[in-house]
């Protein structure tokens, strides 16, 4: 494996933690800037939808720009703007700060996998890619915790400027350490949407909502879990659940290639439904050392089926349409971010109407109907290709 792919892997580790870490500093960043859980939670809303959106447009309107120079340029563009989230005087300034953060890692992560594929081997492509995407699992399973234990420890102005210091390394390195690279072949976005069809746009919607479910949770996990153990500094629970997201993936993985991608999807969102709604559950409890051996059971359990439906989505996505998965792909992970952002809305919707503890039912209820959405889906794909 090329040693230049690690510089794009830490970038990709860093975007992941500054991603990740909103959920484990919500409460006391809301607390210091004077705005509400939900409000704060907000802020994940503008990361994830400025990215599901940067993420297509601007990789079309700067297709034209060397690979590397934009690497560079969206790398320190993100450094810029989690320093300046660092120091903003406002909730208004903190807003603005993450849509620029996010546009940026929108345009960084795909070009960084199409830079490692360029960086090695055809056969060791599919390997280079895997290295990428795992840089922003990392991001959840170590950079999220450290960056909580610093939040809540110091201030949560602390895990931006950490994020921040990272992201300089990272764009120093890639400026140094990586060769001049070729663009690939123009394709307008245009002709990227020539390649949907129904049954793809329902399965994007598959993502779309699961996401969105599963969000719901993770963007108020740290108030959820205070209120369940009384703990406040919840990075140890974030860790648990990283470990079950690390260990989710492989097994997604394993799944896919044995039984096939439609049976470990529908698997995977039958099992993340469930352990949502016993969030809510364990609200019932009060605290105790038996709500926190639990919260933590849930934590660890939570990240497998969450994260293991992803290699099989994807799989299931480039079977569709096996000539335009980069393409499907990169929609993919637009629904992924459109589901993230949904996810803090409605989130922040049920606490104002309702209460937190009603937070992991609704997010069970949304996988649920992701399911069946999956499962009408799975039927007209499969019925289909048999009149064939």
């Amino acid at each position: 494996m090329n040693y230049r792919i690690f510089i794009l892997v830490l970038g990709t580790f860093i975007i992941g933690t500054d991603d990740f870490v909103i959920a484990g500093i919500l409460t006391s960043l809301a607390e210091d800037m004077n705005v509400s859980i939900a409000m704060a939670g907000q802020l994940v809303t503008a990361f994830a939808i400025a990215y599901a959106i940067g993420a297509p447009v601007l990789g079309t309107i700067t297709f034209n720009i060397p690979l590397k120079a934009l690497l560079v340029v969206s790398m320190l563009i993100f450094t810029i703007a989690n320093g300046f989230s660092a120091i903003v005087p406002s909730f208004g300034w903190l807003f603005v700060t993450r849509v620029v953060a996010a546009l940026a890692a929108a345009l960084f992560t795909p070009l960084a996998m199409a830079a490692s594929a360029s960086l090695v081997p055809v056969t060791m492509r599919g390997r280079a890619l895997s290295f990428i995407i795992t840089g922003i699992t990392v991001g959840l399973i170590l950079g999220a915790p450290i960056g909580t234990w610093v939040g809540n420890t110091i201030s949560w102005r602390y895990s931006f400027a950490l994020v921040s210091l990272v992201s300089l390394i990272t764009t120093i390195g890639v400026f140094i350490m990586l060769p001049k690279i070729e663009r690939e072949a123009y394709i307008s976005l245009k002709e990227r949407l020539k390649s949907f069809n129904k049954t793809i746009l329902l399965t994007l919607s598959v993502s779309i909502i699961a996401t969105t479910g599963g969000f719901m949770t993770y963007t108020y996990i740290a108030p959820i879990i205070t209120t369940i153990t009384d703990i406040e500094n919840i990075s140890i629970f974030l860790l648990l659940l990283g470990i079950g997201a690390l260990f989710g993936n492989l097994v997604g993985g394993y799944f896919t290639d044995r039984i096939g991608a439609p049976k470990t999807l529908m698997l995977t969102l039958a099992g993340f439904g469930m352990l949502l709604i016993a969030f809510s559950m364990l609200t019932l409890l009060n605290p105790s050392a038996l709500s926190i051996a639990l919260v933590s059971l849930v934590a660890l359990l939570w990240g497998i089926p969450g994260f293991g439906m992803n290699p099989a989505l994807n799989s299931y996505l480039i079977s569709l349409s096996p000539h335009h998965a980069s393409m499907i792909l990169s929609f993919s992970a637009s629904a992924l971010y459109l589901g993230i952002g949904l996810g803090a809305v409605i989130g922040g919707g049920v606490i104002s109407i309702s209460s937190i503890d009603y937070v992991g039912l609704i997010s069970g209820i949304l996988v649920g109907i992701a399911f069946m959405i999956f499962t009408f889906v799975q039927h007209f794909f499969v019925k289909k290709r048999e009149l064939k």
